[in-house]
């Protein structure tokens, strides 16, 4: 138990960490898709892929933690903890879903980059994706607003899903639009 909550503490500081690189990453990927920008911004890609990793890996390491204690105790409280599994279960699907995302739009021969053509599978993936990620911020916002001790989290959490839905709507608009694109 010693050490949990250093970890905790410390997962939660990546975690805002990874929503803030996200939400750069998509806003300048949302413009290059849409032509208006041609701005690569490979460092803080790799960054966010890197920052991805060590949250997933302490969220393993907390999965762990909580099924040997189930598993010793031979109590789940999966209803109490419905959150926790949503935020596993979203957190996974997002892993899966990246190894598409990273792969969907590029592919380089000797060192040049072409565009992928982006099919019905690609469109698909990408607004799973999204939607996982939407899921995942969803869940976990109320507990990073508790955690950094805002006391009025509820009318904050209402603030936090306009902004993210909006990004997640311009993200959605854009990944179509690029689908458009590459139908006509």
């Amino acid at each position: 138990q010693r050490g949990g909550g250093t970890m905790r503490k410390f997962n939660g500081i990546l975690a805002r960490v990874v929503v803030v690189l996200f939400l750069i990453h998509a806003m300048m990927g949302c413009f290059m898709l849409q032509g208006r920008s041609s701005v690569s911004c490979f460092p803080l890609t790799i960054l966010l892929l890197v920052t991805v990793i060590a949250h997933a890996i302490l969220g393993v390491i907390a999965t762990i933690k909580s099924v040997r204690s189930g598993g010793i105790s031979g109590k789940w409280y999966l209803k109490q903890n419905k959150v926790f599994w949503i935020k596993r279960v979203s957190g996974v699907s997002i892993l899966l879903l990246l190894i598409f995302h990273m792969s969907v739009y590029v592919t380089s021969s000797n060192g040049v980059y072409f565009l992928k053509e982006f099919t019905w599978m690609s469109l698909v993936s990408q607004l799973l994706f999204v939607l996982a990620i939407f899921i995942h911020l969803y869940v976990s916002l109320e507990g990073m607003l508790i955690a950094r001790g805002i006391l009025d989290h509820k009318e904050r959490k209402k603030d936090w899903l306009l902004v993210l839905s909006v990004f997640m709507l311009m993200i959605i608009i854009t990944i179509i639009m690029y689908f458009v694109q590459w139908q006509i």
